[in-house]
């Protein structure tokens, strides 16, 4: 299926979605059914349908019925959903009771012609709307409950149309409604997810007479495709006292209600870069009853070093509540390189019937230089339509504290067709992502610049001059393909939408899209970052002078471990010497020298540096 524009976006960078496949299994969860109507304990099954009758129920309360406008395309199905974008065989729900069938949303089918039995995809899609309906239940002898269910789904290209919806006035109104989708993208398929929701406070008006829904929202957009996949609904009984952490996160970022990139979720933070980190946990009172004396624990430890243990307390905690707890005071990290690893705990002065879910982990790291948000290896790649075609793939970034831009880094994978000798070449933008404020030299690309899988080796595409970024502002940089050959570039990693990007020839045409799967190109504040290992011997290190090849001028970075009396001097190919710097006593760190080129003529040079013992010389190109 095809990627389509987003509907209704707030964020000001609205570009279409890219697509993305992967299966995100998680294992169903098992209990015995037993049949509603009397008080029992908590964990108890009240009510359970398997759909072995499909709509007529199995469940000894009654039978499900469809509404709206399309409520007819929920069917009894055996055998996974088929269409013009659909795998009957491989995107069948994997659920516990799947032998005896299931119910099926089948979008994807009614949008095709099915001329001679095949799926064919019509010429123009049609958005579908319809309901499950439960049949009503009378739970006034066990109010609190949560209902359970197992579910198989994919969609396609804006908001997700997953939800379950209460009602306790005989369907007159629903107006308790439950997002089922969170936490998967679009285009990402899903065979099996099981998922929860607390009914207690949506049934307390009545909980004599309930129904639920499962509701493919019309509303939402991109219903065209493709299906959801429901089976298994169970009504569990709750536990008097039950704490679930239903998340942790290092941060916080919604691109409805966020300004700048600020809260977007890093895997590297450099130096520079440092600043409170919104560590926060989502947690849910499951249990009956209220609870006193909570508290939320956060953790944080480096190499098995506590860096922070910090308590938030909560007197009190209603049944049914939801609450997002955030670390205050503000956490910063440290200036020190490593992994820091962040465990989140929540407890209270009742002893928890379900401990098992009461806590969560995350992480993050801390880089002198690098700024990323990949996971650090090639997990996958991107190669744009998958042919010689150009394309450029780019990340957001939030710069907090001025600074100044020296490369941008990217993990490239082999096996692409025709990859070495390729061109790429790095690009800064402004937050508007259209806006252009600097570009890299161009890189040819070598064989030794490709990743196997997992690999994780990134080449530099460094500025001519380092490019300064201001306090408080949104940076993109991309890495842009030029065509004639196959290029893969890593990805690792979830983004959050409207936040990493490809421009390429999509659904359509040549445009911007952005993509949920994380690309390896990353932000570099490191002075030396043109100096390879290979460009260092002895405590120097020499890099490329950049621009090259050179008009008026060129700029030679070059690094030294330790102080010394340094010379640059450069000749040309028969021996001759045309400039010589005495660069005096310089210290431990990164320099920088600029060379007037602009009386020499055209032709190759080489400079060479002579510091600490060491005399290390590169090539040049000077072209007026």
């Amino acid at each position: 299926m095809g990627l389509a524009m987003l509907a209704g976006a707030q964020w000001v960078r609205n570009t279409p979605a890219r697509s993305t496949f992967g299966p995100d299994e998680a294992t169903p969860l098992r209990a015995k059914p037993l049949s509603q109507g009397q008080a029992k304990a908590g964990g108890d099954v009240v009510f359970y349908e398997d759909f072995a009758n499909g709509l007529a129920g199995n469940n000894g309360v009654g039978a499900w019925t469809v509404a709206g406008p399309d409520g007819n395309l929920w069917v009894h199905q055996f055998t996974g959903p088929n269409g013009a974008y659909s795998d009957p065989a491989g995107e069948i729900i994997q659920s516990e009771s799947v032998a005896n069938g299931f119910m099926l949303y089948a979008a994807d089918s009614a949008n095709c012609t099915w001329a001679g039995q095949t799926p064919t995809a019509n010429a123009t899609f049609v958005n579908w709307e319809g309901s499950l309906v439960s049949p009503t239940m009378d739970l006034s002898a066990t109010p609190f409950v949560q209902l359970e269910f197992q579910q198989a789904r994919r969609y396609c290209c804006g908001d997700a149309p997953y939800f379950v919806e209460v009602s306790t006035d005989g369907g007159a109104s629903w107006p308790f409604r439950f997002d089922v989708n969170n936490g998967t993208t679009a285009n990402t398929g899903v065979d099996i997810d099981v998922r929860s929701v607390n009914l207690s406070q949506a049934i307390a008006g009545n909980p004599a007479n309930v129904q639920i829904r499962f509701f493919f929202d019309g509303a939402t957009a991109g219903t065209s495709h493709y299906h959801w996949q429901v089976d298994d609904v169970r009504i569990i009984e709750l536990y008097e006292y039950d704490l679930s952490m239903t998340g942790a996160a290092v941060t916080q970022w919604d691109p409805a209600t966020s300004l700048t990139y600020d809260s977007l979720r890093y895997s590297l933070y450099p130096f520079s870069q440092l600043r409170p980190v919104g560590l926060n946990m989502t947690v849910l009172n499951n249990g009956s009853l209220d609870q006193s004396n909570v508290t939320a624990n956060f953790l944080v430890e480096r190499a098995g070093t506590m860096v922070l243990d910090q308590d938030q307390t909560i007197a009190n905690f209603p049944a049914g509540d939801v609450q997002t707890i955030f670390v205050n005071p503000d956490f910063t990290p440290p200036a020190v390189p490593g992994t820091y690893d962040v465990t989140y705990t929540i407890s209270s002065g009742q002893v928890d019937n379900t401990p098992n879910d009461n806590d969560g982990d995350a992480s993050f790291g801390v880089a002198e230089f690098d700024y990323a948000r990949d996971l650090g290896t090639v997990a996958s790649f991107e190669d744009g339509n998958g042919n010689n075609d150009p394309y450029e793939l780019c990340n957001g970034f939030h710069i907090s504290s001025a600074t100044d831009l020296y490369g941008i880094k990217v993990a490239l994978r082999n096996g692409g067709t025709g990859t070495v000798g390729l061109l790429i070449r790095g690009t800064l933008r402004a937050g508007d992502l259209t806006t252009i404020i600097a570009q890299t030299a161009e890189h040819e690309i070598v064989a030794s610049d490709l990743n196997g899988a997992n690999g994780n080796k990134f080449i530099p595409l460094v500025f001519d001059t380092p490019q300064p970024l201001d306090a408080g502002s949104d940076y993109i940089v991309c890495i842009e393909h030029f065509g004639g050959g196959q290029l893969r570039m890593g990805q690792n990693g979830v983004s959050e939408e409207q936040s990493s990007f490809i421009y390429f020839d999509g659904p359509n045409g040549l445009d911007w899209y952005f993509t949920t799967t994380t690309p390896m190109v990353r932000m570099s504040f490191d002075p030396s970052v043109s100096i390879t290992e290979a460009d260092r011997a002895g405590g120097v290190g020499l890099g490329q002078n950049l621009p090259n090849p050179a008009d008026e001028s060129t700029v030679v970075t070059f690094e030294l471990k330790e102080s010394s009396a340094t010379t640059l001097e450069v000749r040309d190919l028969s021996g001759k010497l045309v400039r010589l710097n005495d660069l005096g006593n310089r210290g431990a760190g990164t320099h920088r020298v600029t060379i007037n080129t602009a009386d020499l003529t055209d032709g190759v040079y080489f400079y060479s540096l002579t510091a600490a013992g060491q005399r290390l010389s590169k090539r040049m190109v000077v072209v007026h």
